[in-house]
């Protein structure tokens, strides 16, 4: 049986770092956003959703 994409992406120091990193970016591109146009952060995640669902991404 092989083990789950999850458990191996989470194994490595390096994969750790690497998603601490990504889920930084992630985050402070909301922040920047709420800033910018003065919304809350569920407004934000509510926008970006539905951008990436017109654009198929979703």
């Amino acid at each position: 049986m092989s083990p789950d994409v999850e458990t191996l992406y989470l194994t490595s120091e390096k994969s750790n770092i690497g998603f601490v990193r990504f889920m930084a970016i992630v985050s402070n591109c909301i922040e920047y956003l709420r800033y910018k146009y003065g919304l809350s952060f569920y407004e934000v995640i509510k926008e970006c959703s539905k951008e990436l669902i017109k654009k198929g991404i979703l």
